[in-house]
């Protein structure tokens, strides 16, 4: 029962025993005034006609016509005469009661008057003794309607008490919903903190929430710096601060064969060939500190985010770009900042660099690319600098990188026929059940009737700033697939999606109008969108979480030390990157790392599942570290 039909309750109650103790004082003192006035009454009365009989003459029909005459205009209830000796003379007498006021209440206040008597004279005889009773039906009628009226008035009262109580009430247990949205919060492992009301006893409670939201949000940075830097310790290289080389070369495998990432991009081979005589002719700290410029300059010289730049060796450098526009610049570029950071200007000797460019494309081999660049080595070296293999990466059905405007009309013919689909991929719990099916999309190019996946088609569309059209046709799709098939789909939302207001209204209304397919739709967010575009993506959460949908992170790793941040959002997953992911039965440090990251996810309320996953020996390895979920070659759908 709620507080308000509580305080109803009460106020009834209350004001029910008051009524009630107003009733029976007020009516039994209107009772005895009532009695007191009515026999009064019958006393003057009968004095009056006593003495009226007494100066008439005594005929018995005069004195009955008398009688009769004063009982139908007196309004009485009995009038009797009787003799000296107590023989009844006359009499006259009414049935009593009223039809205005009910029986039970004329039973429960019973006026009861003493009757009016008078001796009536003839000469100095007495003629007979006169016993007047008045009517008392005009009493009860006034006895009732003034019960009526404090009966209304009560009725009144509890509607005002009722109401301002409530409006009270409300104002008091204003602060109640606050604490009741922070503790449901709480319990679903987000940790947000809320303005302490001016109740007391509401301050303290939550006061005391606040401090443990606090306490927990200080645990979750300080485990988050420590995760960071036991994932800097095991993935990148402990004097540049650059990827390490298992690292990075897992990486440029990811690159390789993620469906989402950039179909080309090119790998970058910075060597210093003279490493051992610098080392013996500068010394060791002085050889440090030019491989620290070094990387410093490859990092001014590659500043967006899907650059990755590692450390293959004690001499190479390695810098991976997908999606170059042109090798060639880019290449001159980090060959003159690498240059201008280990060389002085003004000296008329430098130090040798060498830097080979391989030009990659989607499904090359690690080793392939790894070879490409080595040949390009090999020719800076003969030529004295850099040098690029450029390789043969047309691809038959692409149109010409430069023709904007063919790739444009393949992606909205695309869109305007619906000709945007999703493939299906199980994600499974450590017992082989299915979790979600992972739906990336497909598009179907016009020219040839092939399906091309989204890494050949999503970077034009992004140019194009056809990305949220794309989403919207895959958010489409997922909606019309539910409906024929059983298991929950996970689909990808670009950052441009995440971050349009109108979008996310027309998927909230699209949910909304089918809240039984809502709560069977998982979306994944890249890493960064988290961090990078923090309330934008708090706001897309807030609406859509609510209707049931699953939210979570996918490729996370690299801003590990952020998750913290991550507090009051209410994440349901967090998806690993297969970088990391991949041998990880055989690499300590990351287990280290990923055992730390499913500790703190389980304690914001996140499932952890692992992207990647190539074989039974990284299931096992994963299952033990604390991974609910995997996908990858290596599962199997029990």
């Amino acid at each position: 029962m709620t507080l308000t039909k509580q305080l109803w309750l009460a106020i009834a109650t209350i004001m029910t025993l008051a009524f009630g103790i107003s009733f029976l004082v007020s009516a039994w003192s209107a009772k005895g005034y009532l009695e007191d006035q009515l026999r009064l009454k019958n006393i003057d009365n009968a004095n009056s006609l006593a003495l009226s009989m007494s100066q008439i003459e005594k005929d018995p029909v005069l004195i009955e016509l008398l009688l009769s005459a004063q009982f139908d205009i007196g309004h009485y209830q009995s009038i009797r005469l009787t003799s000296p000796s107590g023989k009844l003379m006359v009499e006259q007498a009414s049935e009593g009661g009223t039809d205005k006021v009910p029986a039970w209440f004329v039973e429960l206040i019973p006026l009861r008057t003493e009757p009016g008597i008078a001796k009536v004279q003839d000469g100095w005889r007495q003629y007979g003794t006169l016993s007047i009773v008045s009517d008392n039906s005009f009493a009860y009628q006034a006895l009732w309607q003034g019960n009526r009226r404090l009966l209304a008035w009560f009725l009144a009262s509890v509607l005002l008490c009722g109401v301002i109580g409530t409006l009270i009430l409300r104002a008091i247990t204003r602060p109640l919903g606050e604490v009741v949205k922070q503790a449901e919060a709480i319990g679903a492992r987000r940790f947000i903190a809320i303005r302490e009301p001016r109740t007391r006893e509401f301050r303290s409670v939550v006061r005391a929430m606040n401090t443990l939201s606090g306490q927990v949000r200080s645990m979750l940075d300080e485990e988050s710096a420590r995760l960071e830097q036991l994932r800097r310790d095991a993935q990148h290289d402990a004097l540049t601060g650059l990827l390490s080389r298992e690292h990075f070369l897992k990486k440029i495998q990811h690159a390789l064969e993620d469906e989402a990432a950039a179909p080309t991009g090119a790998l970058f081979i910075l060597r210093l060939p003279d490493l051992l005589k610098l080392n013996k002719a500068l010394g060791r700290e002085a050889t440090d500190t030019l491989l620290i410029r070094v990387a410093g300059a490859l990092q001014e010289s590659c500043p967006d985010e899907p650059c990755l730049i590692g450390r293959l060796n004690g001499s190479d450098f390695a810098v991976l770009a997908p999606d170059v526009d042109s090798v060639v610049e880019l290449s001159n570029q980090i060959y003159a900042r690498a240059r201008l950071s280990i060389n002085d200007p003004s000296a008329d000797i430098g130090h040798p660099l060498l830097l080979g460019a391989a030009v990659y494309r989607h499904g090359d081999a690690v080793s392939q690319v790894l070879s490409r660049a080595d040949i390009a080595l090999g020719r800076a070296e003969q030529e004295g600098g850099s040098a690029v293999e450029l390789g043969d990466i047309d691809i038959a059905w692409k149109p010409v990188a430069s023709l904007i405007a063919a790739w444009q009309v393949l992606i909205e013919t695309a869109l305007d026929r619906k000709l945007i689909q999703c493939a299906t991929y199980p994600v499974l719990n450590g017992q082989g059940q299915l979790i979600h099916y992972e739906a990336p999309g497909r598009m179907q190019n016009i020219q040839d009737s092939l399906w091309m996946s989204a890494q050949e088609f999503m970077p034009w569309a992004s140019r194009l700033g056809l990305t949220e059209r794309i989403d919207e046709a895959v958010f489409d799709y997922a909606l019309t697939w539910l409906e024929g098939n059983a298991g929950p789909i996970c689909i990808n939302m670009s950052p441009q999606t995440v971050c349009d207001p109108v979008l996310i209204a027309r998927f909230y209304q699209a949910l909304k109008r089918s809240p039984q397919l809502a709560d069977r739709i998982w979306i994944d967010i890249p890493e960064f969108v988290a961090y990078r575009h923090a309330r934008e993506f708090r706001v897309f959460c807030d609406a859509l979480k609510p209707l049931g949908c699953k939210i979570g992170l996918e490729h996370v790793g690299n801003q590990i030390c952020h998750i913290g941040e991550l507090y009051d959002v209410g994440l349901d997953y967090l998806k690993i990157d297969r970088a990391i992911i991949h041998d990880i039965d055989q690499n300590l440090g990351n287990q280290t790392f990923l055992r730390g990251l499913c500790s703190i996810a389980h304690t914001m309320g996140m499932m952890t599942i692992a992207e990647g996953v190539l074989n039974q020996r990284e299931a096992g390895c994963l299952r033990e570290l604390g991974f609910k979920g995997m996908t990858g070659p290596g599962i199997v759908l029990a």
